[in-house]
């Protein structure tokens, strides 16, 4: 940018700035002095002389105001352009702040985890949705309250302890303190709270405290389940174990052929061996289910056949119980596309779980027919039912029905879960519902050969539960 010709800065220093001004007169007295002199030796007369002077004078004092004018003009425009370009990169800054802001706070907003700030003395300075849902108030905005006034008590108590331990604990310059409390029950659901100083690591400025809200009520449930789970099991593969053993140790000190229990024993540890066996099949039989790595056989099937042999073989047990076994098959039930034996697991577990639900002299009732969807099969029992509330979570892993009952039947809690991803990799759905008998029903309804497949291939994918 050019500065203003003959215009002194507001820093120039007095005698300068004379200096400058008073040789601008003297090039006028130069140009003056040379053009009256040459006038004269013309023989022009002096007031001629004077008046071509006086000419050259006016023109040397318009170009000069002219130049500055100019100059004016210039410089305007440069600071006009230069205000301009600064409030274009003073907006650029706002617009990358506030869309940085707006990434910020979409994120937060998106975030399943509650994160709630807190300043120096307390207050909530933001709290996303997720945080917003352990309130005391939820889904109302807590800005300006106070962290303990705002919370649920439950997790009031123990986010003041953590903010107060961190305000008093010195910060190391090497890592941020935190403070974790796990398991925080609060309403139906179980809480994991972590409190973090957010204190800047470059600048030692103090922004506050981050607290992390993470909502781990699934986790605690799945690890209830599993304790249970284990507990059955071990349950489960006690009895035959000692049944085994016991019996071992009388045969121990035996002769065989000499005592008549020696075959009776001999078969109850035979018989308590395939127990044993068949609980660590179907645990592991899940487990492959579960990971996708079970193999499937496809080939055309007959479902009503596979299903009156499972009832045949059911007879001996519900003649024992006094149950009323009833089969309703239809023989124009459509032909299946799968594997045989994995069927025939799915009506197995189905009838077993109804027989050992259903009181002894009770009634089960199993259902087959063809349907517009596909091949329909109903299995509805007299027992005590499952309540809505549970028919979802009855096919969950290590779960079982009526858990609270006192004489609880025996298994693992495999058995639902098996099959609902056994029909899940048959593309069919499976569900629960109540049953005309009082009872329980379980339904399964499995595409016919060249039907649509119902539900996506997977453990968990039997969808319509």
């Amino acid at each position: 940018m050019r500065s203003e010709p003959d215009r002194p800065a507001e820093s120039e220093p007095l005698p300068r700035l004379c200096l400058r001004r008073s040789g601008w007169w003297l090039r006028l007295f130069a140009v003056a002095l040379p053009l009256f002199s040459l006038a004269l030796v013309c023989g022009a007369p002096v007031s001629a002389a004077v008046l071509v002077v006086s000419a050259a004078l006016l023109a040397m004092v318009i170009e000069r105001t002219y130049l500055r004018v100019e100059a004016s003009k210039r410089m305007q425009v440069a600071m006009r352009a230069a205000r301009s370009e600064g409030q274009r990169d003073a907006m650029a800054q706002t617009m990358s702040l506030e869309m940085a802001h707006e990434r910020s706070r979409s994120v937060l907003e998106a975030l399943r985890e509650g994160v709630l700030v807190v300043d120096g003395s307390g207050e909530i300075v933001l709290a996303n949705p997720a945080a917003r849902r352990a309130m005391r108030v939820p889904l109302h905005d807590p800005a300006g309250r106070p962290l303990w006034d705002a919370l649920m008590p439950e997790l009031a108590e123990r986010a003041r302890e953590a903010w107060q331990a961190l305000r008093e604990t010195r910060r190391s310059d090497a890592e941020l303190q935190q403070i974790r409390y796990a398991a925080i029950p609060c309403r139906d659901a179980v809480y994991d709270l972590t409190a973090v100083e957010a204190t800047s690591l470059r600048t030692g400025q103090d922004f506050g405290t981050v607290f992390l809200l993470v909502d781990s009520t699934r986790t605690h449930e799945l690890q209830r389940l599993k304790d249970r789970f284990l507990s059955s099991v071990s349950h489960e593969l006690r009895t035959p174990l000692t049944n085994i053993c016991a019996y071992s140790e009388i045969l121990h000190h035996m002769v065989p052929g000499e005592s008549a229990e020696w075959p009776e024993f001999v078969r109850v540890i035979h018989e308590e061996g395939q127990q044993l066996n068949r609980l660590v099949d179907g645990m592991f039989d899940y487990l492959q289910l579960e990971s996708g790595e079970a193999v499937f056989a496809s080939e055309p099937l007959d479902g009503e056949q596979v299903v009156r042999e499972v009832l045949t073989g059911f007879a001996a047990i519900a003649q024992a119980r006094r149950l009323t076994l009833e089969g309703a098959l239809a023989t124009n039930a459509p032909k299946l596309l799968g594997d045989r034996r994995r069927l025939e697991q799915v009506v197995k577990n189905l009838i077993d779980n109804a027989v050992k639900f259903t009181p002894d002299g009770g009634s089960v009732r199993v259902t087959l027919a063809g349907r517009d969807e596909g091949w329909e099969l109903r299995i509805e029992d007299s027992g005590p039912g499952v309540p809505p509330n549970d028919r979802q979570a009855v096919f969950e892993k290590f779960h079982q029905l009526r858990d609270h009952l006192t004489e609880k039947p025996s298994g693992t809690g495999l058995g639902l879960a098996t099959s609902r991803a056994i029909v899940a990799c048959f593309g069919g759905l499976i569900w629960c519902e109540d049953s005309p008998l009082g009872g329980a029903g379980f339904v399964v309804l499995l595409p016919g050969i060249g039907q649509p497949r119902l539900a996506a291939v997977g453990a968990g994918g039997g969808g319509g539960f």
